[in-house]
């Protein structure tokens, strides 16, 4: 039998918001986030009503969600991407890209609601700005309920970090540093339609020539933010999947009642590589499974933040992350051209702005031609 140290995760962790709020099993609670955080960079989040949204919420924005998919196209595309320089709005279906190929799913991408910057701002600030939102008439309980679950999803990322930067062994205001006063958080309302779905339609791809034969709904990537936190409707379907370090695709089930919790790049960037970003992506929906509905919630930080790293994470912590990379390093798993922070040397705003244009090109054609000239050229290198 292979000894178990020499291999990377076969599961996904399921933590217990729950034991975090009694001082008896909080150091246990602890422990388990570490290894969480460190070994697999996902988990499985029960009990998060403690600090978050309560199942009537989450009822609210499911129903909400079907409707706005249900929309005529024309609704639809009233709120389309391309007319926002903040890459927030609608998505068309086979839209968007990751990994050189098209993910087939639609979307609406929003975020809490902030003015534009100004014009004399530096440019990577306009990934924060105003929503579009479809037609009140069209939808009228739909803005109000998107803003009523940021605000509380808002609410359980800010006190859930605080126990991840615990686990860590640091004081939970650590981080602090990197936010500011009404912090914009992003989501996305998401619909991946299965095979059947996408054959029958002959949907073709906007974005690229390629087909479903690559059965990509998203593909393979890391996420730029702090902590992403799904909520995944549909109960029936198993599409999410994480790279473990020696490459093996590991399903995340579909567990009712938790909320998918992943670390992204930032975290991983100012914690000294501690809090590791793991590659996952969405496989399109077996047939005659239906539309997978999926809304990933977003945590970033102050697109300014300029400061490398956090000071001050103990060295058995580090000894953690420390043995891990040499297994990573052993390995040798990674995923193609994405923009990752260094932000000694760049505001964590200039990677988050050019990840974006790299995934909706026409979007950037449009406002930033430039930029995007300059990004693909750094793809094609």
């Amino acid at each position: 039998m292979s000894d178990e140290t020499e291999m990377s995760f076969q599961e996904i962790p399921i933590i217990d918001l729950k034991l975090a709020t009694d001082p008896a099993t909080k150091p246990k609670f602890l422990q388990d986030l570490r290894h969480a955080i460190i070994e697999v960079g996902f988990l499985l989040l029960k009990n998060y009503e403690i600090y978050g949204p309560e199942q009537e919420d989450l009822e609210q924005i499911k129903g909400e969600t079907y409707k706005f998919f249900d929309l005529p196209n024309e609704i639809k595309l009233g709120c389309e991407m391309i007319n926002s320089p903040h890459f927030l709005g609608y998505s068309r279906l086979a839209n968007e890209i990751t990994a050189s190929h098209t993910d087939w799913r639609e979307q609406i991408d929003l975020a809490t609601e902030l003015p534009a910057p100004g014009k004399d701002e530096p440019l990577y600030r306009n990934i924060e700005g105003p929503n579009l939102w479809p037609k009140e008439e069209a939808i009228p309980n739909f803005k109000p309920t998107v803003t009523s679950f940021i605000s509380k999803m808002s609410e359980l990322s800010k006190q859930f970090r605080y126990l991840v930067v615990e686990a860590i062994g640091l004081d939970k205001h650590a981080l602090d540093i990197y936010f500011k006063p009404n912090q914009q958080c992003k989501m996305k309302l998401v619909a991946y339609p299965d095979s059947t779905e996408l054959t029958n339609n002959n949907v073709k791809s906007v974005a690229l020539s390629d087909t479903p034969q690559t059965q990509q709904g998203v593909g393979p990537h890391r996420d730029s933010d702090i902590l992403t936190y799904i909520y995944q409707v549909t109960d029936h379907q198993d599409s999410l999947q994480v790279q473990n370090f020696q490459g093996d695709w590991i399903t995340v089930p579909n567990i009712p009642q938790t909320l998918v919790v992943n670390v992204g790049q930032t975290l991983e960037a100012i914690t000294q590589g501690v809090c590791k970003a793991t590659i996952h992506r969405v496989l399109i929906p077996q047939p005659g499974t239906g539309t997978r509905i999926s809304i990933p919630f977003f945590q970033t930080i102050d697109l300014d933040s300029h400061k490398s790293i956090v000071e001050g994470i103990p060295k058995d912590v580090i000894d953690l992350k420390n043995k891990r990379d040499k297994r990573i390093e052993k390995w040798g798993v990674d995923v193609g051209f994405q923009y990752q922070p260094d932000i000694s040397k760049h505001p964590v705003g200039y990677a988050v702005f050019r990840n974006r244009i790299k995934s909706h090109q026409d979007v950037a054609n449009r406002w930033y031609p430039e930029i995007l000239k300059s990004v693909l050229q750094e793809y094609k290198d």
